[in-house]
């Protein structure tokens, strides 16, 4: 009997393997490649004078609104740079299409809420339901947050028309170490997945991507630590700007690694979004907090900007089977 059994517990083991490895086999993996001319569509120095200074773009956001119109939000600074400063509006965009060659500019969506907010970085919205979801970061209050690995505070603001924002009454949503920020939601079988950019705690620095999960965009789970990368520093910098693609039944996570260099944002695949692998490197692109923009079945765009730009570009986006 023991040999019988002995036999059969093999037998699985080996037939658990094999079809592990032919359901990795049948994986097919693709490489989102740049494939057009850089299109600048937002200068923020053609329409403001206020200060003599050089105006940037940084992180931002893509997003459809209920008149067909594409809208897009972000950070916007000047020079000298400081964020802890001078980061404390999020810019407002929009086309009639997204071809439109220069966007309109319009006022800011939030400004930061005195005594409460510092900064207002890495807008992303989420919409469902006709009701559009602000996820954003307003930093530490502290006044040598910079300095350390501060908790940054996700917070969340709501829009009917995608130009009028209400903030959630019990903002922050959750706060994590190593100046937590750059959201991104991804709403996969039910569930909504919450990532974003930390360290991997309050003491070990390396930067990482985490991720929570929500059943309605409110109440989220603690947090798990779904790609790490080995550089060190107090706010996770090699770790930016999570992004993730779920293209034919394979997860892309895409991230900035800025401290590496600046203009370098590498993407890793999955079948699991809450684990990406280091591994599992797929390609390297020229770019820095770059969003990936499905317009419609087979049209794609990526966008590029941050302190050496002046402002927003986007290209299009091929995908090809490796």
């Amino acid at each position: 009997m023991k040999k019988i059994l002995y036999i059969f517990v093999l037998a699985y083991l080996i037939y658990g393997c094999n079809t592990r490895e032919q359901n990795k086999k049948h994986a097919v993996i693709q490489v989102p490649e740049i494939v057009g001319e850089w299109q600048h569509i937002f200068n923020p120095n053609d329409t403001r004078s206020e200060i003599d200074t050089t105006w940037y773009t940084n992180d931002h956001c893509f997003a459809k609104g209920p008149d067909g119109d594409w809208h897009a939000y972000g950070i916007i600074g000047h020079k000298p740079i400081n964020p802890w400063t001078g980061e404390n509006k999020l810019f407002h965009i929009s086309a009639k299409t997204f071809k439109q060659k220069k966007w309109d500019d319009h006022d800011y969506a939030l400004r930061v809420k005195p005594g409460v907010e510092r900064v207002l970085w890495a807008p992303h919205v989420f919409q469902e339901n006709g009701k559009s979801y602000m996820f954003y970061n307003i930093g530490n209050m502290q006044q040598n947050a910079p300095n350390y690995a501060s908790w940054g505070q996700l917070c969340l603001a709501e829009s009917e028309d995608m130009f009028d924002w209400k903030r959630h009454e019990f903002n922050p949503l959750f706060s994590d170490p190593g100046h937590a920020r750059d959201s991104y939601i991804l709403k996969d079988k039910g569930i909504y997945y919450f990532y974003y950019t930390r360290t991997f705690n309050e003491v070990d620095l390396r930067s990482c991507v985490a991720v929570r999960t929500s059943p309605d965009l409110k109440h989220w789970s603690g947090p798990k630590i779904v790609h790490t990368q080995a550089y060190e520093v107090d706010w996770g910098g090699d770790a930016e700007s999570p992004f993730v693609v779920k293209k034919d039944g394979v997860f892309y996570l895409f991230v900035c690694r800025a401290m590496t260099k600046y203009n370098q944002t590498h993407v890793y695949w999955s079948e699991d979004p809450m684990n990406f692998p280091i591994e599992n490197f797929v390609c390297e692109l020229p770019t820095h907090a770059s969003e990936v923009i499905k317009v419609s079945e087979g049209e794609w765009y990526i966008s590029n900007t941050g302190w050496d730009k002046k402002g927003l570009y986007v290209a299009p986006l091929k995908w090809r089977v490796q």
